[in-house]
C-alpha cells in the first residue's frame, strides 16, 4: 500500500511515493481540510496495509474529530489510535511542562507494545502545542526537534499540522527546515469560484508535481484534481 493510493487523485501529483520514515508539514488556513487529508491519508492506508499508527489530537477531543471524518466519509480503522490530549487544555497551567514528555512517553509505549508494525503517526497540531506550552520559542523548537529526530530514525512516516493563516505571510522557517516534505493547502477565490487546494511544495525522495490541484470533499472521502484554480 502506498501513501499517494489514500486519496483519489493524489497519484495524480506524486509519481513515486512518499518515502517511509519521512516527515511531514502540512500547512494552510483554517477550513483548508488540513485534518481532513492526514486523517483520510493514515486510515486509508493503515486499512489496507496492516501496520499501525496513532494520530495524536491537541485541536478537537476524539469524539468531535470522529464526528468531523465521518461527514467526509472517512472512518476509523481498528488498526489506528486516536491519543486525545484536548482534555490538558484545561490543566495546563498546572502541568505546562510536561506537555511534550507526555507525549513522547506515549509514542515510546505504542512503539514498544507494536515494534516495526508501528509505521506512522500525525500531530495535531503544531499551533495547539506550542499555545499549551509555557517555553520561549528557541527552546520549545530544540525540544521538539529532539523529539522528531528519533521518530525518523525509527523510520516512523510523521505527519505535522500546522495552521498558516497566510501561505505568503511570515515563514516557520524551522517546521520547514526539520521536515523532508510540506504539503500545503489553501482556499482561493476566483471571480465567483472558491476552491480549496493542495499544492506539494518539496517532498525528498520523491518525484511530484509542485502545480495546485483542486481539493474537494465527496460521500466518499476526498478527491484531487487537475484545475485551474489562480
Amino acid at each position: 500500500m502506498r501513501f499517494i493510493d489514500t486519496i483519489e487523485g493524489l497519484d495524480d501529483i506524486f509519481k513515486t511515493d512518499i518515502p517511509k520514515g519521512s516527515v511531514v508539514l502540512i500547512t494552510g488556513p483554517p477550513g483548508s481540510l488540513k485534518s481532513g487529508l492526514v486523517f483520510s491519508m493514515l486510515s486509508k492506508y493503515l486499512e489496507n496495509s496492516g501496520e499501525y499508527g496513532i494520530y495524536i489530537t491537541l485541536e478537537q477531543s476524539k469524539k468531535n474529530h470522529l464526528e468531523n471524518m465521518r461527514s467526509m466519509g472517512v472512518e476509523l480503522p481498528d488498526n489506528l489510535t486516536i491519543s486525545d490530549f484536548t482534555d490538558y487544555r484545561l490543566q495546563y497551567d498546572e502541568f505546562s511542562g510536561d506537555l511534550l514528555n507526555l507525549i513522547e512517553t506515549n509514542i515510546i509505549q505504542y512503539k514498544n507494545k507494536l515494534g516495526d508494525n508501528f509505521t506512522c503517526l500525525a500531530l495535531d497540531s503544531l499551533g495547539a502545542l506550542y499555545s499549551l506550552m509555557d517555553v520561549e520559542p528557541r527552546l520549545l523548537r530544540k525540544r521538539l526537534y529532539h523529539l522528531i529526530e528519533p521518530l525518523r530514525r525509527e523510520e516512523l512516516t510523521t505527519f505535522l499540522i500546522l495552521e498558516m493563516a497566510d501561505p505568503n505571510g511570515p515563514n516557520h522557517e524551522f517546521e520547514g527546515y526539520l521536515a523532508d516534505g510540506i504539503i500545503e493547502l489553501g482556499v482561493h477565490t476566483k471571480e465567483d469560484s472558491t476552491n480549496r487546494y493542495i499544492k506539494v511544495k518539496k517532498m525528498r525522495a520523491s518525484a511530484h508535481s509542485m502545480d495546485p490541484h483542486i481539493l474537494t470533499v465527496s460521500n466518499s472521502g476526498l478527491q484531487i484534481y487537475k484545475g485551474t484554480i489562480f
